[in-house]
C-alpha cells in the first residue's frame, strides 16, 4: 500500500482568513459608530431604549405609573428647536409676508438708546430680517407675493407685553352679565379657578391696546383673594376660530389634557397670589388671617406632593406590587399649588408694604417655592435685603411706572425706587 505523507498545507488559507478580517472590520467599526451616533442622538432627544423597553414588559397599570410618576420631573422649557424655528407656532396659514421699509426701529438696546434706520422683513410669523434691502431683489424672491409697506420713517418698536392685565376678565365696557369675572369671591383660597374661563372676547379693550402697542398680556385673576388662580398668557390679535383659548400663547397642558405629552415640551403655569389690604378689606380679615389661609393651602399641597412622591419612589425602585392597588394619588383642587411646589408655575404676587413682603418671603422658604415677581411693591425699595432671602432665587419687582398714592398701602411709593432696586441688582419691570 502507497504511504501518503503529510498533507500539504492548503494554499492560501491563512491570508484568505486575514483577508476576511480586514473586510469585516471596517463593517463592524461602522456600524458601532453608527450605533454609537443614534444612542447619542436619542440620549440627546431623551430617548432611553432600556426605559422603553423595560415599559414595553410592564403591565397596563404600572407603565400607567411609570408614566405618570416621569411626568411630575419634567421641567418647563422652550421647545429645543425654538431658536432655529422657521414658523411660528400660531402663523395662520394665508398670511402674506410684509417688508416695512423705511422704518425708524427703537430696539430697547443699549439702555433704550439705540435706535435703528432699516427694514424690516416679517415672514411665517416671525422676524426674518433686519436691515437694508434690495427691493427688487426680496420681490423676486417671494415671485411678488409680498405686501411692500413704505412706513415713511415712523416708529417701529417691539411690542409691549402686559405683565399684569385683567383684560376680557374684568371688561370693558363694565357691564352687567359682562364684567366681574376676575374675582370670585367664593374664599380667599381658591388655585382652581382659571382667569381663562372668564376671557370675554368681545372686549373692547383688546383694540384699545393693540392701538397702544400690546401685542401680548398676562391676564390674572384679580387682587380680592389670597391666592386668586391661574393666569394665562394671551396674543390679543383675533384668531380665526375667535375663542379664548386659540388666543393662548404657549398653553399649559392642562388645558386640553390630564397629564403632559411626554413628546412635548413642557409649558409655564402662572398664579395669582394677593396679600394686604385688598384680602383684608374684602373677607373682613387681619393679615394674620390671610397668611394663614396660605399656610393652610400650602401644606395641604405639600401633603399631597409627599404622597406623591412616596408612590413614586415606589414606581421607580420596581416595587410594583406595593402600588398595584393604588391609584396615583391626586386632587384637581391643589393640583396647581403642587405644581408651583414643584416649580413649574410663576406665582405672580400682589404686594405693597414691608410687612406684606416679608410675609411671602418667609411663607416662600417654609414651603419652597420660588416668587416669579412681586407685583406693585411700593415698599419694596425700603427692604431689598428681605426679597434676597426668597426662596430659590429674588423674585422680580413689576412697579408702576405713574401711578402712586392712590390708597394707604401705595402711600410710601417713591419715584427713586426702580433705581434703588436696581442698584440692589433686582430685576425691575416698569408697567403701566
Amino acid at each position: 500500500m502507497e504511504k501518503f505523507g503529510a498533507l500539504p498545507r492548503p494554499v492560501g488559507t491563512l491570508r484568505h482568513g486575514r483577508s476576511s478580517i480586514r473586510t469585516i472590520l471596517p463593517i463592524a467599526v461602522a456600524l458601532a459608530c453608527f450605533l454609537f451616533l443614534v444612542y447619542g442622538f436619542a440620549f440627546g432627544q431623551g430617548i432611553k431604549f432600556w426605559e422603553a423597553y423595560s415599559r414595553a414588559r410592564l403591565s397596563p397599570q404600572a407603565a400607567a405609573a411609570v408614566s405618570r410618576c416621569r411626568s411630575i420631573q419634567a421641567k418647563p422649557a422652550p421647545p429645543l428647536d425654538f431658536a432655529k424655528r422657521s414658523q411660528s407656532d400660531r402663523f395662520a396659514p394665508g398670511t402674506k409676508p410684509i417688508l416695512l421699509k423705511n422704518a425708524k426701529i427703537w430696539t430697547g438696546e443699549k439702555n433704550g438708546t439705540e435706535v435703528v434706520h432699516a427694514d424690516i422683513l416679517l415672514d411665517k410669523g416671525l422676524i426674518k430680517g433686519i436691515g437694508q434691502t434690495n427691493l427688487a431683489k426680496i420681490l423676486k424672491s417671494y415671485k411678488d407675493d409680498i405686501e411692500v409697506i413704505d412706513v415713511k420713517n415712523a416708529w417701529v418698536t417691539p411690542g409691549i407685553v402686559d405683565l399684569h392685565s385683567h383684560l376680557g376678565d374684568a371688561s370693558s365696557p363694565e357691564l352687567d352679565g359682562a364684567s366681574g369675572d376676575d374675582n370670585s369671591l367664593h374664599g380667599p383660597i381658591l388655585p382652581w379657578l382659571r382667569a381663562l374661563d372668564g376671557l370675554n372676547t368681545h372686549d373692547d379693550s383688546y383694540r384699545l391696546s393693540i392701538a397702544g402697542g400690546v401685542t401680548t398680556a398676562l391676564i390674572l385673576p384679580g387682587s380680592a383673594n389670597a391666592i386668586g388662580g391661574q393666569g394665562f398668557t394671551i396674543k390679543l390679535r383675533t384668531t380665526a376660530e375667535r375663542s379664548p383659548t386659540s388666543m393662548l400663547l404657549e398653553p399649559p397642558y392642562q388645558i386640553n389634557n390630564s397629564f403632559p405629552d411626554p413628546d412635548l415640551p413642557l409649558r409655564w403655569r402662572q398664579m395669582k397670589h394677593a396679600c394686604g389690604e385688598n384680602p383684608s378689606r374684602v373677607y373682613g380679615n387681619t393679615r394674620m388671617d390671610t397668611i394663614w389661609a396660605f399656610r393652610e393651602a400650602y401644606n395641604k399641597a405639600r401633603q399631597l406632593k409627599n404622597s406623591q412622591d412616596v408612590y413614586c419612589s415606589k414606581v421607580n425602585a420596581g416595587k410594583y406590587e406595593e402600588i398595584a392597588t393604588t391609584p396615583f394619588p391626586e386632587d384637581l383642587q391643589w393640583e396647581s399649588l403642587v405644581d408651583v411646589l414643584r416649580g413649574r408655575v410663576k406665582v405672580q404676587v400682589h404686594c405693597y408694604e414691608a410687612v406684606d413682603l416679608d410675609d411671602i418671603v418667609r411663607l416662600s422658604n417654609e414651603f419652597e417655592f420660588p416668587i416669579a415677581a412681586f407685583h406693585h411693591a411700593h415698599e419694596a425699595y425700603l427692604v431689598p435685603n428681605v426679597l434676597k432671602q426668597a426662596y430659590d432665587h429674588p423674585p422680580a419687582v413689576a412697579m408702576f411706572a405713574t401711578n402712586a398714592r392712590y390708597k394707604r398701602e401705595a402711600y410710601r411709593g417713591s419715584e427713586f425706587a426702580p433705581r434703588i432696586l436696581a442698584e440692589n441688582g433686582l430685576k425691575v419691570v416698569m408697567k403701566v
